[in-house]
């Protein structure tokens, strides 16, 4: 069946032949689409050598395949940045690293006055959409401004676990986004699907998981089959052909080069080579493909003067993608990268690299050059006889390379968030003299990332001896000593793991908060309350609004409930802590004998997600189990046992519900069900901790054989845990 033409097709094909006719002439006119659809859809993490239409073999990506046919190819493309959140401020903004600010994934946000895709296009006339599949473009790094929508409620649903990685399954980030889609497709829009696969951990769909040998080339067959549904949803509605639609990656993965599994160290090729395909309204020169190298910032300036949208900044260096494939052979420029993320994290040398068709020159301690025609694996370097273009190139990119800016203060949820994602950090307080460079410790990486595993997998003795040896390599790491600490901490070994904990406070500035509170929450779990109020007073008196409720919860261990109460609502007034305060609050109210009370003020913050127009907040952990054991106490023991399965439900490593919901067991006339809760609870969360909790529940409830039993298998595990050795 023919295509129908629509107007947009044919000013789009007027300008080409225009162009054709008149191709030997200075100048054309720039190729428009004035009032067209934008759809952007960014696969993260995608190497470009791992497609099909980049000359792979060793997966089949159809949907990504049909609209190659229908776009430009771009055969070498460029990120700015080997991260996530930077990457995708280029693309944004059209602005490098440090001229948008987002120069890392932690302690780094959009700058206010740097206008994005999003806002312009929203004051032109646009209904602007977004979904996001990971918490590292959150609508508070900046990303968000100037949507309509911005759906990025990716939260983290678990704890101590390497699966609980902070992501969204992408096919539900594309019926979020296809939802909104529906009512505006017929009209202007600016529509951004963000996938993650195949970021790590490469998990691909079951549909693709035995098909391909490579579990990350599964995961990009995962993220074609989504781009194919939303691009099917895009021709049902009749936005397709009018539509200007860019595909690409923000950066790649190194996948074991030069020794880095991932990304965000290394400038290497494979780290910033991404695909990109330029899909015009109407298809104009569809098929074709463009062999200069370009950079993730023209993305701006194309869809800008493309689209014809009002106010946009003229940014120096910049070309319109389309222009571009139009007149053949690009302008002479070399493409800039910067990764701060060595520095930031590990305390190591920040890098940065220009490019152009032949040559990459990294700027580092030691600096590399490398001929990417002849050696694209980049495994000869030729900086060792110092050649025209390494002078040529360095002189260059000490002009353009931006000074250090030491990142903003994050507090502990968000370096959590963006630690379960696998972007982890040693912590590392600076030290004196030239910093490493990346090459030379980039083992410390990997050797991190298995203490890491063995700890979130349940094997926590095996983890101490990796921390031991990072921390004997570097004392330095201050986030290793509280790994360290978490990891003797679930082997029983209590006071050593405290004393871990202290070295943080040690290696941190002397303003920072988030350590001493920290210490106060350890020391609090393991019952020396003076210690923790010690330390939370510290935190106080340095201004952190957050140790108010750790400070009631001191005081409740205490039993002073005036107190408690007092500092609770103190802490209930700043939103940063409101809705733990008023668990802390609740937990008050119980020890009264105000059920009623108290369930009323858990209420309040479960209903905070229920407000209209107000975008859920991310589960709390405990307040279901709170909950459960408020129910229990009104002798509601259905409601409990429902309370205490949904906290499990959210956090599979909670061992109070757990325990909860053995007990209330045996209320429900089901006492045969509370040794297999407690068997459960050891096998989700194997640490001594729990072994001790699930003796004490079974001695509880009557079951001295099953509690018995449970002892010699927790003393076969940590046979030096005083806890363990009898019976409560």
């Amino acid at each position: 069946m023919k295509r129908a033409t629509t107007p947009l097709a044919v000013a789009g094909l007027a300008a080409l032949l225009t162009f054709v006719g008149c191709a030997r002439k200075p100048a054309a006119a720039p190729l428009t689409f004035p009032g067209a659809p934008l759809v952007l859809v960014s696969i993260d993490t995608l190497r470009s050598d791992h497609l099909p239409f980049y000359g792979y073999s060793g997966v089949e990506t159809p949907a990504l395949a049909a609209l190659r046919k229908d776009s430009i190819l771009f055969e070498r493309a460029y990120s700015h940045a080997p991260l996530t959140l930077p990457a995708h401020a280029s693309i944004f903004t059209g602005r490098l690293p440090a001229e948008h600010g987002a120069r890392d994934n932690l302690g780094y946000r959009l700058k206010p006055d740097v206008p994005t895709l999003a806002e312009l296009m929203k004051k032109a006339g646009y209904a602007t959409g977004g979904a996001i599949s990971a918490v590292v473009l959150g609508g508070g790094t900046g990303m968000g401004r100037g949507f309509d929508f911005y759906e990025d409620s990716v939260e983290p649903t678990r704890t101590h676990e390497a699966t609980g990685r902070v992501q969204r399954p992408g096919d539900e980030t594309e019926a979020l986004l296809g939802r909104w889609l529906a009512p505006v497709a017929g009209g202007r829009f600016f529509a951004f699907l963000h996938l993650y696969e195949p970021h790590a951990p490469y998990e691909p769909a079951e549909a693709f998981r035995s098909r391909f040998q490579s579990p990350y080339d599964g995961e990009i067959a995962t993220a074609d089959a989504i781009v194919g549904t939303f691009l099917e949803r895009l021709k049902k509605a009749g936005a397709y052909d009018r539509s200007l639609v860019i595909l690409l990656s923000d950066h790649g993965e190194m996948l074991g080069e030069h020794g880095e599994d991932e990304h965000g160290v290394f400038l290497y090729r494979a780290a910033l080579q991404v695909p990109l395909l330029v899909k015009l309204p109407g298809n104009a020169l569809a098929g074709s493909s463009v062999p200069s190298p370009v950079q993730l910032a023209d993305v701006f300036t194309t869809v800008c003067t493309a689209l014809g949208i009002p106010g946009a900044p003229a940014i120096p260096g910049n070309v319109s993608l389309a222009d571009l494939a139009r007149g053949g052979k690009g302008p002479e420029r070399r493409i800039f990268a910067e990764t701060v993320f060595p520095r930031t994290h590990f305390g190591w040398s920040e890098l940065a690299s220009l490019l152009d068709g032949r040559f990459q020159y990294i700027e580092a301690p030691r600096p590399e050059l490398y001929d990417l025609v002849a050696d694209p694996g980049q495994r000869n370097d030729l900086s060792g006889g110092t050649p025209d273009p390494f002078r040529s190139f360095r002189i260059e990119l000490g002009k353009r390379r931006a000074a250090f800016e030491a990142p903003a203060a994050v507090d502990a949820e968000e370096k959590k968030r963006l630690a379960a994602l696998g972007y982890l950090s040693t912590g590392a307080a600076a030290a004196e003299g030239p910093l490493p460079d990346p090459k030379d410790t980039i083992g410390t990486i990997r050797l991190l990332n298995q203490a890491v595993a063995r700890l979130e997998s349940g094997n926590p003795k095996e983890s101490l001896e990796l921390f031991a040896r990072l921390l004997a390599e570097n004392p330095r790491m201050a986030d290793v000593w509280e790994l360290y600490s978490q990891a003797l901490l679930e082997v029983g070994r209590a006071t050593e793991a405290l004393e871990a904990r202290k070295k943080t406070v040690e290696l941190s500035p002397p303003t920072a908060t988030q350590p001493l509170l920290s210490v106060a929450n350890l020391c609090l779990q393991i019952g020396q309350v003076d210690e923790a109020a010690r330390h939370a007073q510290l935190a106080r008196d340095r201004g952190d609004a957050a140790a108010d409720e750790v400070m009631a919860r001191v005081l409740l261990s205490r039993g002073d409930l005036a107190g408690a109460e007092a500092a609770a609502r103190t802490a209930a007034g700043y939103g940063k802590t409101r809705r733990r305060a008023l668990v802390v609050l609740a937990r008050v109210q119980v020890a009264r004998g105000a059920l009623a009370e108290a369930l009323a003020t858990t209420d309040l913050v479960v209903g905070a997600a229920g407000d209209s127009g107000v975008k859920a907040p991310p589960p709390l952990f405990g307040l279901h189990s709170l909950r459960g054991e408020i129910y229990a106490r009104m002798d509601r023991p259905t409601d409990a046992e429902a309370e205490f399965r949904e906290e499990i439900r959210l956090f599979p490593a909670s061992i109070e519900a757990r325990v909860g919901l053995a007990v209330i067991s045996v209320t429900l006339g089901r006492p045969a069900d509370s040794r297999r809760i407690v068997a459960e609870m050891v096998a989700a969360v194997p640490n001594a901790d729990s072994y001790q909790k699930g003796m004490r529940t079974l001695a509880v409830i009557g079951d001295r054989a099953g509690a018995e039993e449970l002892r010699r298998e927790a003393l076969k595990r940590f046979p030096a845990d005083p806890r363990l050795q009898r019976l409560p």
